[in-house]
Parts: C-alpha cells; sequence; structure tokens
C-alpha cells in the first residue's frame, strides 16, 4: 500500500526543480524498489533510515547525479520519502560542478551543504503538514540558491525542448541541425550540464514518453502501437531498448512491478 502525491515548485524555483513528490509506503516487511533514469537528478529527504542500496544503508537525506544504470533498493519497513526532482541541468547549475562527475554517486546533504543541508533536513522532518513542508523546502532552497546559482546553457536549453518536444524520436543530426552547433559541441555541453550523452538522453524521454502513453491509454495498453508510436522500428527494438534503461520488458513493467513514480517501481 502506499500513498503518492505530485506537487509543483514556485514560480521562481520552477527552472531549478520539476516538482516534489512525495510517497508514503506502508508496511513492516521488506520490498524491492526498481529505481531508472528519468534524465534528472534530485534530492531525497527520508526519515526513517529504511532504504539500502548494494547492502548499504542510504542517508536520511542525500542528493544523487544522474542514473546511468537502473538500480535495485531494498526497503525496509514503512517509508515517508520527499524527492525534490531536478530538471535535467538542474543539479549542474545549482554545483557549477560538471554534471557527469556525479554521475551515480550519492552525497549526504550534510556534507554537500553543511549546515544548510542540516537544517533543511531538520525543518522539513519537523513540519507537521505538506504544505508546511514544501514552505520549508522551498526556504532552504532559496538560501543554497542565493549562494550556488549559476548560469546554464542556452544552446543546451535549446535541445532539451527540442527533445521534448519530439519525444524524443529525433536523430542527433536533426538535433544539431534544428539548433546549429557540431555533434561534438553538443555531446560536451550535454556531459557538463546533464551527465548524459544527448543520444542517452533522447531515449530516456522516448521511453518514458512510450510508458506514459500507455499509462494514459482508454483501453488495454497495445505494445506494438506503441512502438511505432514512440518510433521504434518493431516491438523487438523496443524490448531491446526498454530493458537497457529499466531492467524490465515492458510486459514485466506493466503487469508485473507497481509504479510508485514513472522511473521508480516496486517489484
Amino acid at each position: 500500500m502506499y500513498l503518492r502525491m505530485q506537487v509543483p515548485p514556485s514560480i521562481d524555483l520552477s527552472g531549478f526543480i520539476r516538482h516534489y513528490l512525495f510517497l508514503d509506503i506502508a508496511g513492516n516487511h521488506s520490498r524491492k524498489l526498481r529505481l531508472f533514469s528519468d534524465g534528472s537528478s534530485g534530492i531525497v529527504l527520508n526519515p526513517y533510515p529504511s532504504l539500502f542500496l548494494d547492502s548499504l544503508p542510504l542517508p536520511t537525506a542525500f542528493c544523487y547525479g544522474q542514473i546511468t544504470a537502473y538500480k535495485e533498493i531494498c526497503c525496509e519497513g514503512h517509508t515517508r520519502l520527499i524527492i525534490i526532482v531536478f530538471h535535467p541541468h538542474g543539479l549542474n547549475r545549482l554545483l557549477n560542478v560538471p554534471a557527469s562527475e556525479l554521475n551515480d554517486k550519492i552525497i549526504s546533504l550534510s556534507d554537500l551543504f553543511a549546515g544548510v543541508g542540516l537544517a533543511l533536513e531538520s525543518a522539513v522532518s519537523a513540519a507537521d503538514s505538506l504544505s508546511v513542508k514544501v514552505e520549508r523546502i522551498e526556504f532552504y532552497l532559496r538560501k543554497i540558491l542565493s549562494t550556488h546559482c549559476f548560469m546554464g546553457d542556452p544552446l543546451v536549453d535549446t535541445a532539451l525542448n527540442l527533445i521534448h518536444q519530439h519525444r524524443g524520436v529525433l536523430t542527433i543530426r536533426q538535433l544539431t541541425g534544428g539548433i546549429g552547433c557540431h555533434t561534438r559541441q553538443l555531446e560536451r555541453k550535454f556531459k557538463t550540464a546533464i551527465g548524459l550523452s544527448p543520444k542517452h538522453f533522447c531515449n530516456i524521454v522516448r521511453t518514458l514518453s512510450f510508458v506514459k502513453s500507455l499509462q494514459n491509454a482508454a483501453s488495454k495498453p497495445n505494445l506494438t502501437h506503441g512502438a511505432y508510436d514512440s518510433g521504434y522500428y518493431d516491438q523487438a527494438h523496443l524490448i531491446r531498448e526498454f530493458r537497457k534503461i529499466t531492467g524490465l520488458t515492458p510486459s514485466q513493467y506493466f503487469r508485473h512491478s507497481e509504479p510508485l513514480a514513472v522511473n521508480f517501481l516496486r517489484l
């Protein structure tokens, strides 16, 4: 049993943050959770020391970089997660560190932002309502941004808009032609700003677009039609690319897992 709520950020923070995700996962037993990339990084707040990755406990407040390969997380007992989901370039703009250096990294919030990180964790944990939690999150995020905010790259912003506009279904030649730059230049900029290559990012966007289209379908999902609509050559191509990102086949995703978020599943 779980409860899920997604909350948009305030307008002044919307350039960095996509949304806040609140997950309440009830139960006293051990569960396996599958996490794969949605093209973004973020911050996780968890008042219960209940999450384990590779048998090691995760901090109760941590920042995570881009996920380059799916992860299997163990959840022990009741868990209440608050996930601050950044835009793809958000972490780079926040820290002014090449995003690729933070790929697959888990960094304690107190190590990353010292006193402010500890204060954010404590203040949110003490809040007794969702609205107050959001207010306190945004208060401390603004404090962090007041000293850590850096300008983004307009070329990367334009490329991201084009990728999302086409739901990830475009070649790198089409992408570079649409924004007027060379392939190697775009790859360098993407590795710095996002941490992934343009091709990898397009594949993620296309995969998530496929999942959302089938989730929103009025009738029973049809994988073959969904594959063609999402730009895959055929169903075999869909299954191969889908498994690379999620570690599952589309059938396993839709029939044998319980999505907590599009890219976060209970197996």
